[in-house]
């Protein structure tokens, strides 16, 4: 049954991609929809199995390779970590199947969306059920080529294919060290299996695993899009509506989160790792939050919340709060995945299709079940009490406090402002949207309508969801009880007791106090004193706007500092290495002195038939040739040998490889 779960979403594909023109556009996509909600349904089956009878499922399907004594199999195991992410995975890419079967209604392209949507979902969940790391990386790569299919779905648009192929990139930036990552592991630990590397993590070097968790931080980095690797995920923002609920909500942008997850028992014994962790979620999640303050468009708003929950993820795990960070990951899932319906049914309405919050305003009486939905999800994003944000947003923030340090101490007060930031945006959003005086023309209010039950009933759902899973599951992550306890058993994740038992009353309200105050103050500013915002005519205020408007030129940074001077060098390297003087001292040069040394002796025999007065001059020539050849031979011994032997300094047995591999390319270029 696992195992039909975890294909289903791949034969929905299979349906809806090779089938597709054969079925129709509506057979494809309702079997492409039928095909995820079974597994949804049995996900939840599962999660109780899992989460409250303690039970866990390992499934050996065959061995994939055996090269000496390195087993790899192609196998699934679901624990806690990989049921919570799968049954949020389930849960939304149903819902958003459901809720694309209207919002797409339009496109002439519903085959290949659905059948894309459905192979994204299909990796998602190998990549969170699989066994080993290589298992992982086939659907951490799959999962970002569907991705980067998913973003570029409108193919005319230039706009489109650029956010689609930066995306892409940027990723594969990331891809490149995690594989660099997971050959390190499989030269120190001789396996990939996750039990493996467990019970060994302890006995081994930590300059080494610090290496290794270097590499996998970089590849999560450009997943979950953190600070300095982030840029791609405002540009996505250009897939339709549908595609950024599932990507930015569960899927997409939590794999990386969920790889420093899996590899918790590496993270612990690395503190230098875990304090860069821990400062990189702090900087990312305050940045994010300005970055949205100043923001117009109201997807990107979305992205940037997104950015600063995920920068609080990395924070809690920074601080070894490895089931705070899940429990938030999955309340967070919930209504980052409503929020962004929500704005799909609004920009769905409107006849232009604005994304501007600023053409907006007034559309509480036309739209009010999207009102009620998308109000619901802001205050569970603002961690107002009483829904599923305030329990897990609100225990990253005392977490940082909590573990008593100079870097906690001073990431609690990042944290803090990250979330009176969220409170400003969040309410500045629904204001303008909603509240605010009609800006649009009379023709859009005339024709504006609410979305159908396809787009209303995945977003109710939601919206309960929202209210009533953090209340729910919350002693599953985080009770005394927890499974997470014995999952997450590392030297210093107790620090949950004393945020649970000793920690001030004061620093547990500070967060809901500061968050009434944002609210009341944007509330009472865009009312009644408006004149009371910054005058942007100042030179001081406009500078500083721009410059947080423009992402903090992070951007510009990358484009033209790192990659202009990263291709340059590239370039001057392929112009005299690759293509100097690796050609003239290889393949070139092998060919000429082969080329002149047979042409000599060929030259050699024919004179001696027709001239054998001039032995002398021909001996001396060939001489001189020979001379040549065995100096270009005699450097190409001696270069081998220097590689040899300075691959047995370092360690790495190579040489004895590389030698061999010289050797059987010799007749090939001969």
């Amino acid at each position: 049954m696992v195992l039909l779960m975890l294909l289903l979403p791949l034969l929905g594909s299979l349906i809806s991609g090779l089938l597709g023109r054969l079925l129709g556009y509506n057979s494809s996509k309702y079997m492409a929809t039928l095909c995820m909600m079974m597994p949804c349904m049995y996900s939840w089956y599962l999660y109780y199995n899992v989460m409250v009878l303690n039970m866990m499922y390992s499934m050996n399907l065959f061995n994939w390779m055996s090269i000496d004594n390195i087993e790899i199999d192609w196998a699934f195991t679901i624990d806690e970590l990989s049921m919570t992410l799968l049954v949020a995975v389930c849960t939304i890419s149903s819902l958003v199947h459901l809720y694309a079967t209207s919002y797409m209604s339009h496109d002439p392209h519903q085959q290949r969306f659905f059948s894309m949507l459905s192979l994204f979902t299909g990796f998602m969940m190998m990549l969170v059920t699989a066994n080993n790391y290589l298992v992982m990386f086939v659907g951490w790569e799959m999962m970002g080529v569907s991705s980067y299919l998913l973003m570029s779905h409108w193919h005319t648009r230039l706009a489109a294919m650029k956010s689609g192929l930066s995306a892409f990139l940027m990723n594969k930036f990331g891809d490149t060290f995690m594989t660099m990552g997971l050959f390190l592991i499989l030269m120190t630990f001789g396996s990939l299996n996750y039990s493996t590397i467990y019970s060994l993590s302890s006995y081994i070097n930590t300059d080494m695993l610090t290496l290794i968790m270097l590499c996998l931080l970089i590849g999560a980095v450009a997943k979950s899009a953190q600070l300095g690797l982030h840029t791609w995920l405002l540009n996505s923002m250009e897939g339709p509506t549908p595609v950024s609920s599932l990507l930015h909500a569960a899927c997409l942008v939590c794999a990386g989160i969920y790889l420093l997850m899996r590899s918790s028992y590496l993270l612990e014994y690395t503190p230098t790792v875990l304090l860069i962790i821990l400062w990189l979620g702090g900087l990312t999640t305050l940045m994010a939050g300005i970055m949205a303050m100043v923001s117009n468009d109201l997807k990107k708003i979305m992205a940037l919340s997104t950015m600063s929950q995920l920068g609080l993820m990395v924070l809690a795990m920074g601080l070894s709060s490895y089931q705070v960070s899940i429990y938030h990951l999955f309340t967070h899932a919930m209504f980052k995945a409503l929020l962004f319906m929500s704005a799909g049914s609004i920009i769905h309405s409107v006849v232009y299709e604005s994304q501007d919050i600023r053409t907006f305003g007034g559309l509480i009486h036309y739209l009010p079940v999207t009102y009620i939905s998308i109000l619901i999800a802001s205050l569970s994003l603002m961690a107002i009490p009483g829904l599923s944000g305030f329990y897990s947003k609100d225990l990253i923030i005392e977490s940082a406090y909590g573990v008593y340090s100079l870097s906690g101490f001073t990431l609690y007060w990042f944290a803090m402002t990250s979330a009176t930031l969220t409170s400003i945006y969040s309410f500045r959003l629904l204001y303008l949207v909603f509240y605010n005086t009609p800006n649009a023309n009379r023709y859009t209010y005339h024709i504006i309508h609410e979305s159908d039950y396809k787009m209303l009933i995945p977003m109710i759902i939601l919206a309960m969801f929202s209210m009533f899973i953090g209340y729910i599951t919350r002693d599953i992550y985080l009770g005394f009880g927890s499974p997470f306890n014995s999952m997450f058993t590392h030297p210093s994740n107790l620090s949950i007791v004393d945020i649970e038992l000793s920690l001030p009353t004061s620093y547990k309200l500070l967060p809901l106090i500061l968050t009434m105050l944002s609210v009341s103050s944007v509330l009472f500013i865009y009312e009644y004193k408006y004149n009371w915002l910054p005058d942007i005519k100042n030179n001081y205020i406009y500078n500083l706007y721009l410059y947080a408007n423009s992402k903090f030129m992070m951007d510009q940074i990358i484009n033209n500092i790192i990659l202009r001077s990263t291709l340059s060098i590239s370039i001057l390297s392929s112009q005299f290495i690759d293509k100097g003087i690796l050609q003239i001292y290889g393949p070139n040069g092998l060919y000429n002195s082969l080329n002149y040394l047979s042409y000599n002796i060929i030259q050699l025999s024919s004179l001696n038939s027709y001239n054998i007065a001039n032995n002398d001059s021909i001996f001396n020539q060939t001489n001189t040739t020979m001379r040549h050849y065995g100096i270009y031979l005699l450097t190409l011994l001696i270069t081998i040998s220097f590689i040899y032997y300075i691959s047995i300094i370092i360690g790495y047995n190579i040489g004895y490889n590389l030698m061999l591999l010289l050797l059987l390319t010799l007749p090939f270029a001969l």
